[in-house]
């Protein structure tokens, strides 16, 4: 068969391919997604892309809806890292709302069309992202290991190409929601340098900093040869936590809520009525240092060498949940006043590829590439203590090491064939592709996760002597019998196909069969065609099948946290071990955890491109994506009287002690069939105006709805008090998100000023509770104003300043009765985490900047 491909009689490949049902819509082999320029000022339907198609062009004329934004688009935000800038410019990506728990303030993930982080593929230059080593435990993120956007320093990106459409017959595993293809700079002179300021402008309370903080970026592009080039990156940022808690209150709930034991006459002490400020919650205290090259060098007048790289190591400081003096979770003697742990995550990201490119094999145009990514992260936490140690506990603890690597070897393929069916030739793709990945969990220090056996003495706190809690307070650690290395093998072929049939009809199609060594086989599928209606009005529209496969990290992670449950019945403490599983680990598999099964999708998309004037485009597409067997992750308690059932399975089971405790686990499953609706609307038009210079008018809009249409349900019964799919996590699938969201931006420009004002607009979103709609948390609708203004001068000095949400709008607070049932002791303000938009208010910055 490939010799087939290379004699050129692909018609009987092709018909095979069809017969076997391996053949969807063309979109480009990744080879072919490295050196495309962009618009410098406006992203609009001229621009040409590679993302989804064969060969580069012009969006209006893509298969698929396709948006574009450049450097200077990104620049405009004001924003220093990479996800922020992208969620600021295109409505159909989100910042993933809900409360992240505390790794999820280090990294947040972006959600396209607001489906899981892990459903939308990332590439760069075209080549498959390597994912993030962490995985995050809250809010509507939870169970999610996507691709880290921030360790890409944004000051290396020449443009980005998202493709809202269904890939995974292009691209394979992950392009459920579409593709982010990030293309970095090439050019071969030239260069610039950038110092920024940046802080938000209102904060709650004496903590925090405003998110104080800089950024130095430097860029420098030199010729190699005739023909070659030599790009490179610096990039340093820095800043400050912010703060949005609220001061700890008096009462919480109808209860009076102390910081301190009372005095031994029973009246509260004293520093009650001092500063109850003691919460820290917002974006967390980072430095990251970035470097990356992008190069490439002619061999012959046919083949070309290239190679590309990122670096980033961050390290970031996140406050935990402030422990009071009279905490169960502290002694007093060591902490007199209670104390805030605080996260400390170090990684160190890279990704490495280099390839070979020719235009005639056989006549084929041909590509080689090798591309290794890799992402260390270590997990500790600083001022806690283990109260099992005693007061002799050390207070800075490393908690785990979590390693995720990826290698993929791929060949790929193209050429134009001459059928004699259709005046124009068949365009031909193909390839194969080789990817190991490896996964490790190493353990945490002996001192995050032992038990010395310390009792804490009968005292205000603890009505008896009680077992100290085990662990390091603040954060799951991983201990060795959780630690492992895994690591799995698959192989892919794809083949694309694209035939212009007629002057106005093209049809494509493309197939791809991956081959995974843990779970099997996955085929994929695409099919769309467009009709060019008019000079300016195209139809267009696909149908395809998709996958994402789950990952290591899904299937082996894991940690243990501690916590004390009191007994109703005895006012008794009583310690509940709750453990982030591996869908292996014994205790899951007792409590109904198997092998996890690939999410599949179905993806069906139409709509229309308008280009009736040669300075405006406008594109609406509908969809649909269905998802079946979405992994969502499922807790299940052994506490109290609901969770007897839970207990008993484990102690019947052997796989915990019969010792009085209580243990949980929460682990991946395959949940439900969940169904994403929307429409996607974007206009670009550009108005001269002669010497008073031009204005870059855009529209962008994405209007979506999700629906749980089924949840698998348990596979083994585990009370009343257990749900296949909680409340909460029904409302982070069908309600967290803006049904609507709307950006209006316009660009005028003018001699060396440009100044951009962008408007958006978030529809009402929602927090559910597992208590109950009482107990919603509820994010009316919002308008939220940008502004960037700049202005370079004749000696190419460039002058920036701006803000984002400059009018510092900020989301509702929790009802009383919300308040009330919140285990984390803040309000006035308790902003509610549904917000689609943050929680900090106004952002601010300034920059100063030289190109030559």
């Amino acid at each position: 068969m490939q010799e087939s491909l290379i004699d050129r009689t692909v018609r009987t490949t092709v018909w095979q391919r069809s017969a076997l049902g391996l053949l969807s819509a063309l979109a480009t082999s990744p080879a072919w997604g490295q050196s495309t320029p962009a618009s410098n000022n406006n992203a609009s339907a001229e621009a040409v892309v590679v993302t989804g198609t064969r060969s580069a062009v012009k969006a209006s004329k893509s298969l698929s809806p396709i948006a574009i934004f450049t450097s200077a688009d990104l620049k405009r935000t004001g924003q220093t890292n990479l996800k922020n800038a992208i969620v600021a410019l295109d409505p159909s990506a989100s910042n993933t709302p809900g409360y992240p728990g505390q790794l999820g303030f280090t990294t947040k993930t972006m959600s396209l069309r607001g489906l899981g982080a892990n459903e939308t593929l990332v590439l760069v230059n075209g080549k498959r992202r390597h994912t993030m080593a962490s995985v995050f435990y809250g809010g509507a993120m939870q169970g999610q290991s996507p691709v880290d956007l921030d360790m890409i320093p944004m000051s290396a990106v020449d443009h980005i190409e998202i493709l809202k459409d269904g890939a995974a017959a292009q691209y394979g595993s992950d392009a459920i929601a579409g593709v982010v293809n990030i293309i970095l700079k090439s050019a071969d002179h030239g260069g610039n340098v950038d110092l920024g300021y940046n802080q938000y402008g209102w904060s709650v309370g004496p903590l925090g900093d405003y998110g104080r903080g800089g950024a130095l970026n430097y860029n420098q592009g030199f010729r190699i040869g005739r023909g070659g080039f030599l790009n490179l990156t610096a990039e340093f940022v820095g800043n400050q936590s912010t703060n949005y808690a609220g001061y700890v209150p008096r009462t919480q709930g109808g209860s009076p809520v102390l910081l301190y034991p009372l005095l031994p006459n029973g009246q509260p002490d004293p520093r009650e009525n001092g500063n109850r400020y003691r919460q820290i919650s917002g974006s967390p205290e980072s430095e990251r240092q970035s470097i990356a090259y992008n190069l490439e060098i002619p061999l012959n007048t046919s083949v070309k060498f290239y190679s590309y790289a990122t670096y980033s190591h961050r390290t970031s400081f996140v406050a935990a949940w402030y422990r009071p003096s009279n905490s169960q979770q502290n002694i007093m003697s060591v902490y007199p006043d209670g104390y805030l742990p605080t996260d400390t995550t170090e990684d160190n990201d890279f990704q490495f590829t280099s390839g070979v490119r020719g235009k005639d094999f056989f006549g084929w145009q041909w590509d080689a590439s090798v591309n290794y990514g890799r992402d260390d992260s270590s997990i500790g936490i600083k001022n806690t203590i283990n109260n099992s140690l005693g007061p002799t506990s050390p207070h800075d603890f490393h908690l785990q090491s979590l390693t995720n690597g990826e290698l993929t070897a791929d060949v790929d393929l193209r050429r134009s064939v001459r059928t004699g069916l259709f005046h124009a030739p068949l365009q031909v793709a193909a390839g194969v592709e080789y990817r190991y990945q490896h996964y490790e969990v190493g353990a945490g220090e002996w001192a995050a996760w032992a038990d010395g056996g310390y009792i804490n003495p009968a005292s205000s706190v603890f009505p008896q002597p009680t077992a100290a809690l085990p662990f390091a307070s603040g954060l799951g650690a991983t201990s060795p019998s959780q630690a492992g290395s895994h690591a799995r093998m698959n192989g892919a072929f794809y083949l694309d196909l694209t035939q212009k049939v007629t002057d106005t009809v093209t049809v494509g199609l493309s197939g791809r069969d991956e081959q995974y060594s843990d779970f099997g086989n996955a085929l994929s599928g695409k099919a769309s065609l467009r009709y060019q209606v008019t000079p300016w009005l195209a139809l267009r529209g696909s149908a395809s099948n998709g996958f994402h496969a789950p990952t290591l990290q899904q299937e082996y992670f894991q940690s243990t946290a501690l916590y004390y449950t009191i007994l109703p019945s005895t006012n008794q403490l009583v310690q509940s071990y709750t453990n982030y599983a591996s869908v292996n680990n014994p205790g899951a598999r007792a409590l109904g955890a198997t092998p996890l099964k690939p999410e599949t999708s179905h993806n069906f998309s139409v709509g229309f491109v308008l280009t009736p004037l040669r300075r405006f485009d406008l594109s609406l597409d509908a969809y649909r994506i269905d998802v079946f067997n979405q992994i969502v992750p499922i807790s299940v308690s052994g506490a109290g009287v609901a969770g007897a059932q839970v207990l008993q399975i484990l102690h019947d089971a052997g796989v915990v002690p019969n010792d009085g405790r209580y243990y949980g686990y929460t682990y991946e499953r395959n949940a439900a069939h969940v169904r994403a609706m929307g429409l996607d609307l974007q206009a670009h038009y550009l108005t001269p105006l002669g010497r008073a210079g031009s204005v870059a008018w855009t529209v962008m809009m994405n209007q979506q709805q999700h629906q749980i249409m089924r949840v698998n349900p348990l596979n083994v019964n585990l009370g009343a008090g257990v749900n296949a799919l909680y409340r909460s996590q029904i409302g982070n699938i069908t309600a967290i998100y803006p049904r609507n969201t709307l950006r209006l931006s316009a660009t005028w420009m003018k001699d060396g000023w440009s100044t951009t004002v962008r408007v958006s607009r978030y529809s009402k979103t929602q927090l559910w509770s597992d208590r109950g709609a009482a107990y919603d948390q509820t994010v009316e609708p919002a308008w939220l104003v940008d502004v960037d203004l700049s202005y370079t001068f004749s000696n190419r000095i460039r002058l920036s300043a701006g803000g984002n949400n400059i009018f510092n709008h900020r989301p509702q607070t929790l009802s009383p009765l919300a308040q009330g049932a919140q285990s984390l002791l803040q309000v006035n303000p308790n902003y509610s985490y549904a917000s689609a938009y943050g929680l900090e208010g106004g952002y601010f910055y300034g920059r100063i900047g030289y190109s030559w």
